[in-house]
């Protein structure tokens, strides 16, 4: 890691303001989703709340891949986080003043998915000009680090300012957060790049298409990671019902568990941020398949820390499928037309996750998160073994 940021100062503050950003994000996350189940009690109430997380983004992912394509990236994020800023500091002050309730809630929700997907597709873009080629994986493990140790701090140091103070000061800590965060990128200089040629938007989406047709990986795996992603959706709508619900945790088993997620994310980032070029199937197998035998762990445990155990086992698979794709679709991409077609895959791969909240809370209230949960690892096992016969991963992953 010292490594990489002293070869690369400009990727070094780049990561610093994602590190400000994602403990933020996190302690932000555990607020809402605690403070919808408080209020309601139900799995199907923070299955609504995680769509409005994710359903704007997803629709607004096309627009938001062509204005990263069209104008500086670096611009486009501050942008964002101030956005962000904005909204989250008026959360904070109407929860300080007692008259936050749920649809301001949802609202405010709404527009900060469609600030993220704005800021997400250009940090992603952003990467492979910060740092040598050579150092693509571990600049994305780096990333992916953050994800982690932000996952682990994030929910322990948000249940403590939850169960002291409230969640005004949860969301006030994730303003103060954004604008660091705007602070650290507009310190970075964005390398020189061509900039794609401006079309017309059903022009750039037939564009974007036919990128994804020039990598056929690529679009391959669209349809199994958005299957993924769906069943995927069973751990944070039941999270919630396994602290308070099934383990009597209440704020603090809900934030030990989202830590324990988070330390695995950590490891697995951690793992292949040592690795110059590590075997990419092999890894992306393996975190399919130990993300589906944790899923049971967790399905079946009687015990909070075993359950926690199992969610570690989660992270860590998550993790090493996440970084290693990102990094192969990076390499796959040129530069002119990254931020679109990277907001294009996110898009796709994310496209069943608003449905998914909605019926992973009605089935998680129907037959348990135990039952929701061994659903969810029969379909990742299934879909490793039709990604274990992919033609496509095998020449990709044998040709770099």
């Amino acid at each position: 890691m010292l490594e990489l940021f002293r070869a690369h100062p400009a990727f070094l503050r780049f990561w610093l303001a994602q590190a400000v950003s994602q403990i933020g994000d996190r302690v932000h996350s555990l607020a809402l989703i605690w403070l919808v189940y408080h209020w309601s009690g139900s799995a199907s109430a923070v299955g609504v709340i995680l769509i409005a997380t994710s359903l704007p983004g997803i629709l607004v992912a096309p627009l938001a891949g062509m204005v990263c394509d069209r104008y500086p990236r670096r611009l486009v994020m501050i942008c964002a986080d101030l956005v962000r800023a904005l909204v989250v500091g008026a959360l904070a002050w109407l929860a300080h003043g007692g008259a936050l309730a749920l649809p301001e809630l949802i609202a405010a929700t709404v527009v900060i998915s469609i600030a993220s997907a704005f800021f997400n597709p250009a940090a992603l873009a952003m990467v492979p000009g910060l740092v040598a080629p050579a150092a693509l994986l571990r600049a994305n493990a780096a990333s992916q680090l953050l994800v982690g140790a932000s996952a682990v701090a994030g929910p322990l140091f948000g249940s403590a300012l939850i169960a002291l103070i409230g969640v005004a000061l949860a969301f006030a800590i994730n303003a103060v957060s954004f604008l660091l965060s705007a602070l650290f990128i507009a310190s970075v200089r964005e390398p020189a790049r061509r900039v794609a040629p401006r079309l017309g938007f059903w022009s750039e989406l037939r564009a974007g298409r036919a990128a994804l047709r020039r990598a056929p990986l690529i679009g391959a795996l669209m349809g199994p990671v958005a299957v993924v992603n769906f069943f995927f959706a069973a751990v944070p709508v039941v999270t919630p019902v396994l602290a308070e619900g099934v383990h009597d945790a209440g704020a603090a088993g809900l934030g030990l568990l989202m830590a324990c997620f988070g330390a695995g994310m950590l490891g697995g980032s951690l793992a292949l941020s040592t690795r110059h070029r590590p075997g990419e199937r092999r890894v992306v197998l393996a975190g399919f398949l130990v993300m589906a035998g944790c899923l049971v762990v967790v399905a079946l445990s009687p015990w909070l820390a075993l359950a926690g155990a199992g969610l570690v086992g989660v992270g860590v698979g998550l993790s090493a499928i996440n970084i290693t794709l990102i990094t192969l679709f990076q390499r796959l991409l040129e530069d002119a037309s990254r931020g679109k077609i990277m907001a294009l895959v996110t898009a796709l791969a994310l496209s069943l996750q608003p449905l998914a909240y909605g019926v992973m809370g009605v089935v998680t209230d129907l037959i348990r998160p135990g039952g929701a949960l061994l659903v969810s690892a029969a379909v990742m096992l299934l879909i490793t073994l039709w990604v274990a016969r992919l033609q496509a991963l095998k020449e990709v992953c044998v040709e770099s």
